[in-house]
């Protein structure tokens, strides 16, 4: 298996499943809510170390209750936790997120003013030795600013685009994540018609990778002019949140165990299936189970 470092916010995500959203004044009951780890990156980190790689998550939290249950959500799953510095100055992150299966709403709440914090902690962290990284695009900066860092030299480089799209983002990671809707909004934000040009420049050399999920059209990887796509896996979601970092967290595994594109990519959706399949972005069920047994076994 792989060493992973993994760099981003945690959290705590605060889910309930409801048959509709609440109108002004209204109280919406429900029994079904969970207090779970959340956190894009904490997610991936999660599930790659479930599937048995040596991942270490670094990040800047506080010293509080909150953030400190966020910690131990990653430490249980097998993460080492070491590189989580935690800051009395620093609050937690929560998210609440109300689900009814096929939508999702959020109201997210984390620290700010804490770039000092975070420029700190990536400089006092070398990733020598390391196989993969994975990041936050807003840490972007600090990887990648005036060029790879040298101890990023032996190492594979992938980040969730969250929504944001841009040259750099593209081509200086190996591999991107998004999916087709944040795509199709940041790529019209940016006033860019057509995806092929601003992925000719970023995949010159034809060995970067964009990796977009498409809901119900399946998957695609687009590496130079070259695209692969996989149809998706059926499924009736009990709670959308996670199925994304879940996808990543497949293909990666699959990818740094030496597969295609194509195995990989089912790899990643047999994952974000399983994860669809109960409450929160980590659940507990059969087919989360079943899933991580599967991908363990060599392709």
């Amino acid at each position: 298996m792989s060493r992973i470092a993994i760099l981003g916010n945690l959290g705590v995500d605060i889910l309930y499943r409801v048959p509709q959203l609440p109108r002004q004044h209204e109280k919406v009951q429900t029994p079904d809510m969970t207090i779970a780890g959340g956190g894009a990156p904490a997610n991936v980190a999660h599930w790659l170390a479930r599937l048995g790689h040596d991942v270490s998550f670094h990040a800047v939290t506080g010293t509080d209750p909150v953030s400190r249950m966020a910690t131990g959500f990653l430490a249980e799953a097998g993460v080492n936790v070491a590189g989580i510095a935690h800051l009395a100055d620093v609050g937690p992150s929560v998210a609440s997120i109300f689900s009814g299966g096929t939508t999702k709403a959020m109201v997210c709440g984390g620290p700010r003013g804490v770039d000092a914090h975070w420029r700190a902690l990536a400089a006092g962290t070398s990733l020598s030795g390391v196989d993969h990284v994975h990041f936050a695009p807003s840490l972007h900066a600090l990887l990648f600013e005036g060029g790879r860092r040298a101890d990023l030299a032996q190492a594979s480089v992938s980040t969730d685009l969250n929504g944001r799209v841009s040259l750099v983002l593209l081509q200086d990671p190996d591999i991107a994540f998004t999916n087709e809707d944040e795509l199709d909004a940041a790529l019209k934000t940016a006033g860019v018609a057509d995806l092929a040009v601003l992925l000719a420049g970023a995949h010159a050399d034809g060995t970067r990778r964009l990796i977009v999920t498409r809901g119900d059209k399946g998957v695609t990887c687009h590496r130079g002019a070259e695209t692969v796509t996989v149809p998706p896996e059926p499924v009736v979601p009990v709670d959308r949140t996670g199925g994304g970092d879940a996808f990543a967290a497949g293909y990666l595994h699959a990818r740094l165990g030496g597969c295609d594109d194509a195995v990989a990519l089912r790899a990643g959706l047999r994952l974000a299936r399983a994860a669809l399949s109960g409450i929160g972005s980590r659940p507990e069920t059969e087919d989360v189970a079943a899933a991580l047994d599967e991908l363990a076994k060599p392709a």
